[in-house]
């Protein structure tokens, strides 16, 4: 192919326009030392141009020695070499392993110290109990078929099958358009994560006529989306996009809020059933228990050791007694699983607990003649150690209890009902549970991920140096054709680096990405992490390994006009050594 100059070079703004217009095309599940640079030649491949032992300098030893596109090629091209045709550089093998946080860690976002916590509160579900991978899949199932079954959606329906590699926590769902896609937290939607059905969104510029571009106004996140926030959530989008997916291959009409309202409807049947007797979800998990649930009697030994160091412990839970009491009983392998805890409350309606007023309800447990003594129906005006009560309100607990506001803590998974409003309303400490930070953390210390990372950083850095060095003087005297073509190489840049953040986001997940990061900035899952949580780890039992007076100290984040020590981890390296 013969090389074409410099000032034709096709990587003009409406080319690098109608690139991000047409994303999917990039879209690759190849390895990272498959991925080749960015052709000068044409726009139309920009991967497959060349082979890797091709250069961007190469290309330019046909037009003389301007310096500042000599100089950018130079930088591509050093920058490729140092990230990417050594991953053997990026191996664990070479990484300090004293620095490299695991499953195991707590991580902070706010200094904590543990000696000013003197109660710790818990929820039941995802928090104290770890469901097995059945469950989702049960979730799925049981929610199609009660839509098959009793809200009349086509028969059919009932041969689509659980995906668990489709949807991930935090995603949101547009019940005006039936898409579905991740957002930063600016509420703006993440491009490449939009999809109508399983399918990924082809004509970004529906995106563009409705909101004229891709951020969303406050208003129309609070009217129109609904913010998968929970892993309950996962099978319910799988679903969804399973249904809207039959729905437009076999041409059949529907209004995406309908739909979305009908799987919620289904959902909340399956995990309340009419409010007396045991709802259908329970009722499989109670006569399935070592299925869905995995056994955890190092939980019972650390609260145990909290108990035991003076620390004061309460159940909080939306479930009904029923239900938690099979669960513990066999998570923690004793049927006194209440003798740990001071208070138990079961059927909070969180979060509405929270700000609500209604009375504490003693529960019967069956527990002998205490139980037979049990009134239902009294007052409750104060807590007695192995009793049961349901209902409530933040107010009346506070009372009743005495706990002082700034000594709990209290540990969930769901940002909105566990965390956000005892956090913001009486200051409480608060921990999430985020299971999918085993995950994450294993694809963070993969080496393709700590290649893709330090390339993405240094070309940002050239993209960025190279601007710099092209204000004024020298270059602002060059002519108007070469200074097109330098503009035209920092296009190329800009490309390369979008094409590794999409290898990046499919190391996560192919279709939504990481659940903490979009191609840009944090999620806004993430951000509510920020927001409402003080702390947060994978494993509640990862609390075990911290002694009761251990500070946590959140790392330092540098704002965009401050200066940065790299030079700080090589200087710690020295004092940790010796």
């Amino acid at each position: 192919m013969p090389r074409l100059p410099l000032s034709n070079i096709a990587v003009s703004t409406a080319a690098v326009t109608a690139r991000a217009t047409s994303w999917s095309g990039f879209r690759t599940s190849r390895s990272l030392a498959q991925i080749r640079p960015v052709s000068f030649y044409s726009t139309d491949t920009p991967i497959e141009s060349r082979s890797s032992s091709e250069s961007y300098l190469s290309d330019l030893s046909a037009f003389g020695s301007n310096h500042y596109l000599r100089q950018l090629c130079t930088r591509y091209d050093l920058a490729r070499k140092l990230c990417l045709d050594d991953p053997e550089r990026f191996s664990t093998a070479h990484v300090h392993q004293r620095f490299q946080p695991t499953s195991q860690d707590i991580f902070p976002n706010t200094e904590l110290r543990l000696s000013k916590v003197r109660t710790y509160g818990f929820d039941y579900d995802y928090t104290l109990a770890r469901y097995t991978d059945k469950l989702p899949e049960t979730i799925y199932t049981m929610i199609r078929d009660v839509l098959v079954n009793k809200m009349l959606y086509p028969p059919v329906l009932k041969g689509l099958k659980y995906d668990k590699t489709f949807a991930i926590r935090g995603i949101s769902y547009d019940k005006e358009t039936g898409w579905l896609f991740k957002m930063d937290s600016n509420y703006n939607i993440a491009m490449d994560t939009i999809h109508y059905g399983r399918e990924p969104l082809r004509d970004l510029e529906e995106v563009y006529s409705l909101h004229n571009g891709p951020h969303l106004a406050p208003d129309y996140v609070k009217g129109h989306l609904n913010q998968l926030n929970d892993l309950y959530s996962i099978p319910e989008a799988t679903l969804l996009a399973d249904i809207i997916q039959y729905f437009n291959e076999n041409n059949i009409p529907f209004h995406p809020r309908y739909l979305a309202e009908d799987i919620r409807t289904a959902g909340e049947y399956l995990h309340k059933g009419d409010g007396i007797s045991l709802s259908p979800l329970h009722r499989v998990i109670m006569d399935n228990i070592d299925q869905y649930l995995e056994r955890a009697p190092e939980l019972l030994q650390i609260l145990e050791a909290l108990k035991r160091e003076g620390k004061r412990l309460f159940l909080l839970t939306n479930s009904g007694y029923d239900y938690v009491n099979t669960g513990l009983t066999y998570l923690f392998n004793t049927e006194n699983w209440r003798d740990v805890f001071d208070v138990v409350i079961v059927s909070a309606r969180k979060p509405s607990w929270y700000l609500s007023h209604r009375p504490f309800r003693l529960v019967p447990t069956g527990n002998g003649s205490r139980s037979a003594s049990v009134q239902p129906w009294a007052f409750v005006d104060h807590f007695e150690e192995g009793q049961v009560y349901s209902g409530g309100n933040l107010m009346s607990f506070t009372n009743i209890t005495g706990y002082s506001d700034r000594n709990v803590m209290y540990f969930g998974d769901h940002l909105y009902s566990d965390l956000r409003d005892p956090s913001i309303q009486k200051g409480w400490f608060t921990g999430a549970i985020v299971s999918e930070l085993k995950y994450e953390l294993s694809v963070i210390q993969r080496s393709e991920y700590r290649q893709c990372v330090s390339y993405i950083q240094l070309l940002e850095k050239i993209l960025k140096y190279s601007q710099q060095e092209t204000r004024g003087g020298e270059f602002m005297r060059l002519p108007a054709e070469e200074k097109e073509s330098f503009r035209r190489l920092l296009d190329i840049g800009r490309m390369e680096r979008r094409k590794i953040r999409w290898r990046m986001r499919d190391l996560f997940n192919t279709n939504f990405g990481s659940v903490f990061r979009t191609e840009k900035y944090p999620s806004l899952f993430a951000t509510k992490i920020k927001s409402f949580a003080n702390v947060y780890t994978a494993d509640l039992s990862n609390l075990g390994a911290y002694p009761s007076d251990f500070v946590f100290y959140p790392k330092r984040l540098t704002q965009a006009h401050e200066s940065r020590m790299p030079e700080v981890d090589d200087l710690l390296d020295e004092i940790l050594d010796v």
